[in-house]
C-alpha cells in the first residue's frame, strides 16, 4: 500500500504506525457519533494493526445515542444531509447528461478535423479509433543519459529492472557513477522533443481525451504491445520498447559506442541506396514505422530519431498533411481509406538544435 519494502527501517519512517493511529481515532469518533446506533463495531486495538469486529450492547447503544441531545442533533443533521445529497445526485445526473452531449459533439468536431485532411485521417484513424485509448509511450531521458556511461546498450529486460542499473559493467568499482545510476533509475524525465511530439499527436486527436493515453516506458507492459494501438517515441536508447519491432524492419537503429554516433543499418539495400545512414553534427535521420501490433489486433506507429531532433522532426512529419501525401504517393498501391503498413527513412539537416524539414530517403511497404 505504501510502496515500502518488507524490511524497511520503521524507526526512520513511521508512516504505517501513524496512519493506523489516525484510522483508529477516526473509527472511534464514528462509532461514538453518527455510528452510535450501529450494533456492530469495527475497531483497531491499540498496539495492533489487525482490525476486529465486536457486538455493541443494543440497549447501551440506544441509550448512548438518544440520551445525548448533541448526538440526537447530529443524527437529525445527517438525515437532512441525506435528503440534500439525493437532490444533488439528481442535479449531478442532469449535468452528466449535458456533458455527455457536449462530449459527443466534441468527438464529431474532432472527427471532422481528421476528415479535412485525408492523408492524416488515413494514418491516424486506425490508431485513434480502437476500443481503448492509443498508448503514447514517451521517451525516457534518464535512460538516455545513463546510456552515455555504459560501453553497451541496455536491453529491454534490463531496463524494466532498474535495480540492475547500478550493477552494470563498468559501474561496480565507481561509487559516484553507481549513485548517479541509482538516481537515474528513480527519475521519470522526458525530453522537450517528446513533449512537442505528444502535443502534435494530441492536436490530431482533437479535444476528445479518451482517444489517447500518455505512458512512461517503465510503466508500459508487453500485454499492451499485444492488445492496444501504440505510438512509440524515440530510439531504443530512450525507449527500449522499439526493440520488439526491430526484426520486422529493414532499417535498423544502432549506436556505435566507440565513436558515439547513431545510425540506421540498411539490411537489404536497393539500387543506389547506402548500406548505412549515419547521423552527425549536421545531419539527422528519423525512421517512421507503421505496422501491426504484436498480436496483429491493432497498430503500432514508431517515430525513431537518431537523436531528439530527429524524433521531433518525425512527429511533425506524421502530423502534416502535405508530408503524408508525399509519402503516400511513394507507397505502391496505397490509395485506400487507410495507410498500408510501411517504414520510411527521413533525412534532415540539423540547425540550432532542431531539424527544420525532412526529405524522404527510402520507403518500404510492409506485409503483416
Amino acid at each position: 500500500m505504501f510502496g515500502r519494502s518488507p524490511d524497511y527501517d520503521t524507526t526512520a519512517d513511521n508512516i504505517v504506525r501513524v496512519t493506523v493511529s489516525q484510522a483508529r481515532k477516526k473509527l472511534e469518533q464514528y462509532f461514538a457519533a453518527e455510528g452510535g446506533a450501529e450494533p456492530l463495531i469495527l475497531e483497531i486495538p491499540k498496539g495492533k494493526y489487525t482490525p476486529v469486529f465486536r457486538q455493541r450492547d443494543a440497549a447501551a447503544g440506544e441509550e448512548n445515542v438518544w440520551s445525548d441531545p448533541t448526538l440526537r442533533g447530529r443524527l437529525a443533521i445527517y438525515r437532512g444531509a441525506s435528503v440534500l445529497l439525493a437532490v444533488c445526485l439528481c442535479i449531478g445526473l442532469g449535468v452528466a447528461v449535458w456533458f455527455a452531449a457536449q462530449l459527443h459533439r466534441t468527438r464529431i468536431a474532432s472527427n471532422s478535423e481528421l476528415e479535412k485532411n485525408p492523408a492524416i485521417n488515413a494514418l491516424w484513424s486506425p490508431l485513434l479509433a480502437g476500443p481503448g485509448a492509443a498508448q503514447i509511450v514517451m521517451a525516457d531521458s534518464s535512460l538516455s543519459l545513463f546510456q552515455g556511461l555504459l560501453e553497451r546498450q541496455l536491453t529491454l529486460a534490463e531496463y524494466l529492472k532498474p535495480d540492475l542499473w547500478t550493477q552494470a559493467e563498468g559501474l561496480r568499482s565507481n561509487p559516484g557513477l553507481q549513485a548517479f545510476a541509482q538516481r537515474s533509475a528513480q527519475q521519470r524525465f522526458t525530453s522537450l522533443a517528446t513533449v512537442t511530439a505528444a502535443y502534435r499527436i494530441a492536436q490530431v486527436a482533437g479535444r476528445d481525451p479518451s482517444r489517447i493515453s500518455f505512458v512512461f516506458p517503465r510503466d508500459f507492459n508487453i500485454r499492451q504491445m499485444k492488445s492496444d494501438n501504440v505510438v512509440l517515441l524515440g530510439s531504443s536508447r530512450a525507449n527500449p520498447w522499439t526493440e520488439l519491432i526491430q526484426d520486422k524492419l529493414n532499417f535498423r537503429f544502432a549506436f556505435d559506442q566507440k565513436s558515439r554516433y547513431a545510425y540506421f543499418e540498411n539490411r537489404e539495400p536497393r539500387s543506389g541506396e547506402q548500406r548505412e545512414f549515419r547521423a552527425d553534427a549536421n545531419v539527422s535521420y528519423c525512421q517512421i514505422a507503421y505496422l501491426p501490433n504484436l498480436s496483429q489486433t491493432g497498430t503500432i506507429l514508431a517515430i525513431i530519431g537518431t537523436e531528439v531532433e530527429g524524433t521531433e522532426g518525425g512527429s511533425e512529419f506524421v502530423t502534416t498533411e502535405a508530408s503524408l501525401q508525399q509519402l503516400r504517393r511513394l507507397l505502391p498501391g496505397d490509395h485506400g481509406s487507410r495507410f498500408r503498413y510501411f517504414e520510411a527513412l527521413l533525412k534532415s539537416s540539423r540547425f540550432a538544435g532542431s531539424a527544420p524539414s525532412f526529405s524522404i530517403v527510402a520507403v518500404r511497404a510492409l506485409t503483416p
